[in-house]
C-alpha cells in the first residue's frame, strides 16, 4: 500500500477532519488516492501513526501549559 494511501486513510479516520483534498498528477495516483476511502485502520494502527507523526510542542504553547499548571491543578483522583 502506498504512503499516500495510508496518509489519506489516516486523515479520513480523524474526527476533526471534515474533508480531504487529494492531489494527483496521473490517473494511477488518482486511483490510489481514492482507494484510501476503502482502507480501515485498526486502533493499533492509528495509535502507531499518531506516535510517529506527532510534532513537538511549539512555543508559546508549551510555556502556557507549563505556567498554568498552578492555576488549574488536576482534580483529585478517587481512591
Amino acid at each position: 500500500m502506498s504512503v499516500a494511501r495510508i496518509a489519506l486513510a489516516w486523515l479520513l479516520h480523524q474526527p476533526v477532519v471534515t474533508s480531504v483534498i487529494i492531489g494527483a498528477k496521473t490517473p494511477e495516483q488518482l486511483a490510489d488516492n481514492l482507494a484510501a476511502s476503502d482502507v480501515t485502520l485498526s486502533d493499533a494502527d492509528l495509535d502507531r501513526l499518531q506516535k510517529v507523526s506527532e510534532l513537538p510542542a511549539e512555543y508559546p504553547g508549551w510555556m502556557i501549559k507549563r505556567q498554568s499548571t498552578n492555576r488549574f491543578p488536576e482534580p483529585p483522583k478517587d481512591a
